[in-house]
Parts: structure tokens; sequence; C-alpha cells
């Protein structure tokens, strides 16, 4: 890191960043709802995927132990995605633009690593999501390999990037996950939990071990270490880089903040060129520091009920698998031999008609989640990380871009597919890589980054400083402790 001194003056000549006027929608408490955007459709992507089977599989396996290691990993995970989204909002510049100009080394070597790492995953999500449509499908229909199924979820969720009608199927899936989000906080209340036991799940302990029946009916499960079983849960739950990545870019589109002033690409171009130790130059004038907090509660908002969803809905799937599929239930867990069915029981319960619902719900959360990742959320991704450092792809025609990541992401889902990998050691690595261990590096990075380019008057709260550096203090070493345990080094 350099030690030149901030250059103060140039950082804080007045009027050099004026951010547009805010919106009155965004200066009334109803208005706020217009700026639910990017955020839950992450959210919603995570509800209906991850959650289904980690954290009903944490319930069943642990109990409410670990609820409060939902809790703060939403929060941890919240704090991150929102110092990107704060930064991109009031600078008009992407976090990743920066990351590649000031950290030691060769230009743009972060976020290129970042994009590695998800670049990295893309298969591994695609590969998972298709082992459990594989299984869905003759779980469903009775008949055919998991496999054929499997690579023809690919194939048409691939072919959805040449169809004009992505829109309305995107609509259908909203609306069918969004029905099952309610009625699985229907069988929360259905099936009774005792609530008491629930909050105690907030006080924090680690569990000693398997219970004796999962030791019993489960061996292979039992036999992992308990750090690997609860970090590798923690990444996939609320999503993880791979995801963010793509979900900070999409705010372009919103063109909130900086990002929709009309010079926006020159703007760019002038900030990129800031030498080590000067900050950006943003209007501290009192009228733009208005304008400036005005515009901040869009990505505070976006952000917040994004992950409180995240967490409600993972509290929710974690009681279900207690009550249902835990100890006192059927003793079943969701696993690479029934990754999806024990989990229609939560609709049985209600009434058994809800069951062809819930075949219904999840595959459409599931191929839901597969399409708008390979056509357009990683897409998004690829070329925040990749963008600063390669012009080829800063000047790349959109939609050859979304085909480019769309063949990585499908093609290398098909070859990990037909290997025979299991669902649990596909969804496990990319959480891993994706969803934590990347995850820390980028909170540390975002934490530098907002210290030393942020004129003092624009850098965050400390409160919400220090909970981006435990973030990523604590991310990166459960990443790499779980990382090498994945790969069995210890």
């Amino acid at each position: 890191m350099s030690n030149t001194p901030v250059d103060e003056t140039r950082a804080e000549v007045p009027g050099s960043l004026v951010i547009p006027k805010a919106p009155q929608s965004l200066r009334s408490k109803a208005g706020m709802f217009k700026y639910l955007g990017p955020g839950l459709i992450m959210a919603s992507a995570s509800i209906g995927s991850g959650e289904l089977f980690f954290s009903s599989r944490g319930g069943a396996i642990f109990g409410y132990t670990l609820l409060w290691t939902f809790l703060a990993c939403a929060m941890l995970k919240g704090v991150v995605v929102y110092s990107g989204t704060r930064y991109i909002t009031l600078t008009g510049e992407s976090p990743f633009a920066r990351f590649g100009q000031v950290l030691p080394g060769p230009k743009n070597w972060f976020p290129v690593l970042l994009g590695v790492f998800a670049v990295v995953s893309f298969p591994s999500w695609c590969g998972g999501f298709a082992s459990f449509l594989g299984q869905w499908s003759v779980w469903t229909f009775g008949f055919g390999y998991p496999k054929v199924w499997a690579t023809f979820w690919i194939l048409l969720a691939f072919s959805s990037l040449f169809i004009g009608a992505y829109k309305y199927i995107e609509g259908f899936q909203t609306v069918v996950v969004a029905t099952m989000v309610l009625f699985v906080l229907i069988a929360v209340v259905v099936c009774n939990p005792d609530f008491l036991d629930v909050l105690r799940g907030l006080v924090p302990s680690i569990p000693d071990g398997y219970q004796a029946w999962v030791q019993e009916k489960y061996p292979k499960v039992a036999a992992k270490p308990i750090s690997l079983e609860i970090i590798s849960y923690l990444g996939a739950i609320g999503g993880g880089t791979y995801d963010y990545i793509g979900y900070i870019g999409m705010y372009n589109e919103k063109k909130w903040g900086m990002l929709g002033t009309p010079d926006l690409e020159e703007l760019r171009a002038k900030l990129i060129t800031l030498k080590a130790g000067e900050r950006i130059p943003m209007d501290v004038s009192e009228e733009n520091a208005v304008e400036v907090k005005t515009w901040n509660r869009a990505p505070v908002f976006d952000t917040v009920v994004s992950f409180v969803a995240v967490f409600v809905f993972s509290a929710a799937f974690m009681i279900l698998g207690n009550v249902i599929l835990g100890a006192d239930g059927l003793q079943a867990l969701p696993d690479n031999d029934a990754i999806m069915q024990n989990q229609a029981s939560f609709f049985s319960q209600i009434t058994p008609a809800l069951v062809y619902f819930y075949k219904l719900a999840v595959w459409a959360a599931f191929f839901g989640s597969m399409q708008a990742s390979g056509t357009v959320m990683y897409a998004h991704t690829f070329y925040e990380c990749f963008a600063p450092a390669i012009r080829m792809v800063r000047t790349m025609d959109w939609f050859k871009l979304r085909l480019l990541v769309a063949c990585i992401y499908s093609g290398g889902g098909v070859i990990l597919v037909w290997t025979g990998l299991k669902f649990e050691t596909l969804v496990s690595f990319g959480s891993l890589i994706g969803g934590v261990l990347s995850i820390g590096l980028w909170a540390i990075a975002m934490f530098y980054t907002d210290a030393k380019f942020l004129p003092k008057r624009y850098q965050m709260h400390p409160v919400m400083r220090v909970l981006l550096l435990v973030s990523g203090i604590v991310m990166t070493a459960m990443g790499v402790v779980a990382t090498l345990q994945f790969f069995g080094v210890f």
C-alpha cells in the first residue's frame, strides 16, 4: 500500500462531483418500496434453492443450535453487499474498478482474482442445479435417467438466451416461488414448533457432534467435519460473490445516484486516473451531502429487506427441518439420494394435494435460478471483474458476452454432471469458494477502499466499517479452513 499522503484539498473541491437530485419518493417511507430492486431478485433465487436444501438439512441435523449462525451470516454478507452497492450509487464507479487500481501488485489483479473464483464456481452451481432437476424429473415423471434429464434442463436454460419471452417466464417463476414461500410460512405455523426453543437458537453455541440417528442412518454425513458442514451452509445461504458482483452490476440499470448522471462513462474515465492517495472528488457541500444521504437510502433499503428475507426464510426452513425431518420427526435428511423429496412433507402436513404444487415450485426455483444465473446475472459478474483489465471484455457486445458466459456456465455444468459428481460436492465447492472465501477478501478490499478513497464526510458509519472488517476476517478465515477440509488437507 502506498504511503503517499492523501490530497484532501483536491478530494474535497466543492462542485467536483455533484450527485443528481434524489426523487421525492426516496424521501418518504411509502416511496421506498420502489427501490426493492436487484436485491430482492437475488434473495428470491437463494430462498428458492439454497434454503430449501441447506437450511432444512441444518435444522434436521442440529435442530435450532445453528440459528444464530444464520443470523450472523445474513448480517455479515449484507454488510459486504451494502458496502459495494453504496459505493457504486454514491460515486458512479464500480468498486471492482477501484480495487484494480489501489492494491499492491499489477493493476487489476484483485478483481481478476475475484472473477476467477466466480468463474470457477459457475459450472459447479450449474451442475448442482441440473443434478437437482435431473433427480426431480425422475421423481416427478417416473421415467428416464437423472443425467439425461439434467443435460436437457441445462440445454433448455441455455436456449432461453435466444428467446424473447424470457421476462414472461421469469414472471411466472417468481410468482410460483413467492407462493411457495408463503406456504412455507404457513407450514411453520401448522407444525407448531416450540418458539422458546427457536429463540434459544439465537444464543451462540456450537454442536458437540452429530446426533446418534444421523451417525447410524447417514454415516457419510457424520464422517464430515462439523465445521465443513456448517460453513457449507453459510456459503450457500444468501448467495455468494458469483451473485453479488452481478447484483452490483445490475445497479447500472437502475440509474440510482451518480449512476444517473448523463456523462457517466466520461466520469468513470476520469476517476480511473486518480493517483494513489487521492480521494474521489465528491462535493462536500451541505446541499450535496443531503442528496447523498437521501440516495443512500436506496441501497440501504434494498439490501436490508433482501437479507432480512433471506434470514426469515432460512429460519423457516430450519424450523421445518427440525420438527418434520429431525430427531422427533421422520429422521430423514436432504442428501445426494433425496435432494428435495423429504421436504415435500413440509407441505403434505397442510394438505397432501400441496405436494403437487411443491413439485412445481421447486422446479421453478431451481430452473429459474439456473436460467437467470447462466444467462443474465453471471454475465454482469464476469463483466465487473474482467472489464477493468481486459479491453475486449469492455468493448464486447452485451449479447455476445452473455453468450460467452452461458457457454462457460452450461458447458462446464454438462461436463460436471456426466463426471458423476454428487449434488453436495458440486454446491459445497461453489459455496465455499464463492460464498465464503472470496466474500471475505472482497470485504477487506472494500474496507480499505472506503477509508482511503471516499472523503471522510461520505465514509461508512464507524459501526458499519467495523462490521465490514469483521466480516472480511471471519469469512476469509472460515473459507480457508473449510476449503482445506474440503480437499482433505486436514
